[in-house]
């Protein structure tokens, strides 16, 4: 049998068809792999952009403090006594020090423009990861506390929103949140949708005859965001008039499309015992909802620049680059603005949602 023989120009051309076709590789992945016409590569290095290339130009913490700041200011510029609370962003209270990022110390100047924050899932919270465990890890319970007594010792009021699927667990709530003077509400809703008035307690924590005319007199809430359970304005309103919450916290506009008037503002604010009390407006700073009047037909992500990712679970909504100013203006820029809007349907206060967007920017998806 002879030996096969190989001729040293084969051999050098194998090599080089074989370096060609993995330069190419590497330059195609480079460049970008395409799928469904689309660049995969691109459309992750953009989202990362949005999120870690726009979080390293900016302090996103103070970002969001400056932004609450301004709707505060804008507010009580028009109603003095108009009441300004956040739905989570607990950890805006502190600020770290440049130096030493041990060291922490109360962001004092915020916490004076706000007159309360709502805790979601202090005690309890919905099962999360496939797990049946609904109560807050000793850990974590332990530093959302601290945090907690820190904003109450400055004069906030603290509201905290506990999921609860039972009797056994609301009451336990309860009596956990009363032990720590925090006002108590919960919801059944694992997905902490707010749109029933709970059957349980009967009657509110704390019921009262007293007219509530500020945050710090109202004893108990109703957190009801979702209005579609109610075919019209005037039925939602009527619901709420047959209770006796000292404040209620409401989405401005009924099933997302159309905005209570002055009129069914001005009837959620008494209980069913006649007393006053507080009405908030619900709005969301840190996310753009596609539903929303603000939403112009041919937006998308990236376009205009400020619209970042979808929220995960939740593709009608985008982050936003809220310190961009164009946001900013749509927030609470002038008189078509959603601070004014709200201002001027006579809400007694607002309730600011997307707080806690500020940890997207910073690489935290929780």
């Amino acid at each position: 049998m002879k030996p096969v023989t190989v001729k040293t120009s084969a051999l050098i051309a194998c090599a080089l068809i074989l370096t060609a076709s993995l330069v190419t590789d590497a330059l195609a992945q480079r460049a970008g792999i395409r799928a469904q016409g689309r660049d995969v590569n691109r459309d992750k290095q953009t989202k990362d952009k949005q999120r870690t290339g726009a979080a390293s130009l900016v302090d996103a913490r103070q970002e969001m403090r400056k932004l609450i700041r301004n709707i505060s200011s804008v507010s009580r510029r028009a109603n003095k006594n108009f009441v300004v609370v956040t739905l989570g962003g607990l950890e805006l209270i502190e600020k770290t020090d440049a130096v030493d990022a041990t060291r922490k110390s109360p962001a004092t100047t915020y916490m004076r423009t706000i007159d309360g924050i709502i805790v979601r899932g202090l005690n309890m919270h919905p099962p999360e990861g496939g797990k049946r465990e609904t109560r807050t890890d000793k850990k974590v319970r332990a530093e959302l506390i601290r945090m907690a007594d820190l904003a109450k010792r400055r004069g906030l009021r603290i509201w905290v929103a506990d999921f609860a699927a039972t009797p056994n667990m609301i009451s336990e709530s309860i009596n956990l949140n009363r032990a720590k003077g925090y006002v108590p509400f919960t919801v059944a809703n694992s997905e902490y949708r707010f749109d029933t008035i709970p059957k349980f307690p009967k009657r509110p924590y704390r019921e009262n005859a007293k007219n509530v005319t500020g945050l710090k007199l109202a004893q108990n809430y109703l957190f009801l965001t979702d209005s579609s359970g109610y075919d019209s304005r005037e039925e939602f309103v009527l619901a709420l008039n047959g209770t006796n919450f000292d404040a209620v916290v409401v989405d401005v506009f009924h099933r997302g499309r159309t905005p209570f008037q002055r009129r069914h503002v001005q009837g959620m604010k008494f209980k069913k015992l006649g007393a006053r009390r507080l009405v908030l407006a619900y709005m969301n700073v840190g996310q753009a909802d596609s539903s929303r009047y603000y939403w112009k037909p041919g937006w998308r992500e990236g376009s205009p620049g400020f619209i970042g990712s979808p929220v995960l679970g939740e593709p009608d909504n985008h982050y936003v680059q809220y310190w961009n100013p164009a946001w900013k203006k749509i927030i609470a820029g002038d008189t078509k603005s959603y601070t004014y809007g709200i201002i001027a349907q006579k809400y007694d206060g607002v309730v600011i949602d997307g707080v806690d967007s500020y940890l997207f920017f910073e690489g935290d998806a929780r």
